[in-house]
């Protein structure tokens, strides 16, 4: 199990899904913290010790251990854009050794569930422009912009002195700001939220944990728990003799949305009751 910024949920997931099966799985478990060269690492030591199957969160580290390991079957989470990053051939069929669960989430559902609670007509958006998941996604809103009628200005972070660089530049210049699914914004969420949230800023995300943890408004998601699962049911199959390329990979039909209260009267925005009704959680 290689995970990018540490365990989730969605590996609770995983491990809680494969303690079901029949088979008794000796699990080794390493932690990448967000470090290309000790995810270099990390793979050159699966190299010398071989095992059955591989897990690997996120897009990074997937994209890094299928260019190195070609036979290992690999089941991936957490991706996505599976397909646009070159993980996989196709939903179908990957054509390699891998197989997987995507959190990818409709963008257009995201931002309309948004425009419920304002209408922005200036739209901001933070994302990690060395990371190519975050590009697809930033890609995917801009050509909304026409569509949902607003402009898009971005505002891009890669570490965290970039934070009190780029982020004022937000101020009065947006009317709420979008935040896509990316290992580094959340590892930083706290930092800029606290910016986002002083320039009383809306904000929505597409990592669920950053509305309770860091302060983000809503997160429209969904359930990496269940992601974990369907990551497990895939590795099940590999290990009952199942090639990865005739597994398809999948994405979940369901969303969770949460709407963080603290900082709605943190930042004067009132939610409508037509979000509250569809909201699985409420943080006040």
């Amino acid at each position: 199990m290689i995970t990018w910024r540490g365990e989730t949920i969605a590996e609770k997931g995983f491990i809680d899904e494969l303690d079901k099966s029949t088979y008794d799985i000796a699990l080794t478990k390493y932690y990448a913290d967000q470090d290309n060269f000790r995810l270099q690492k990390i793979i050159t030591q699966i190299q010398n010790t071989p095992v059955d199957i591989i897990y690997v969160f996120g897009t990074t580290a997937t994209k890094a251990v299928l260019l190195r390991i070609k036979d290992t079957p690999v089941v991936f989470n957490i991706v996505s854009r599976p397909v646009g990053s070159g993980i996989i051939a196709s939903w179908e069929s990957s054509k390699n050794n891998a197989t997987g669960a995507s959190n990818k989430v409709s963008v257009i559902h995201q931002l309309k569930t948004l425009k419920k609670v304002i209408t922005y007509k200036k739209l901001g958006i933070i994302y990690n422009p060395k990371e190519q998941n975050s590009i697809i996604q930033r890609n995917n809103v801009k050509r909304l912009e026409n569509r949902l009628n607003f402009s898009l200005k971005e505002y891009r972070i890669s570490q965290e002195k970039d934070i009190l660089k780029i982020l004022p530049q937000m101020k009065n210049k947006v009317d709420a700001v979008f935040l896509p699914a990316d290992s580094m914004i959340k590892f930083l969420g706290e930092k800029i939220m606290e910016t986002v949230n002083t320039y009383k800023i809306p904000s929505l995300s597409s990592v669920g944990s950053m509305v309770p943890e860091d302060g983000v408004l809503m997160g429209f998601v969904p359930k990496y728990y269940e992601l974990g699962r369907i990551a497990a049911r895939k590795a099940i199959l590999i290990l009952n003799g199942k090639n990865p390329s005739d597994i398809p990979s999948s994405v979940l039909d369901h969303y969770h949305v949460s709407v963080n209260m603290k900082t709605a009267r943190k930042i004067n925005i009132q939610i409508p009751m037509s979000v509250l009704v569809m909201a699985n959680q409420i943080v006040r």
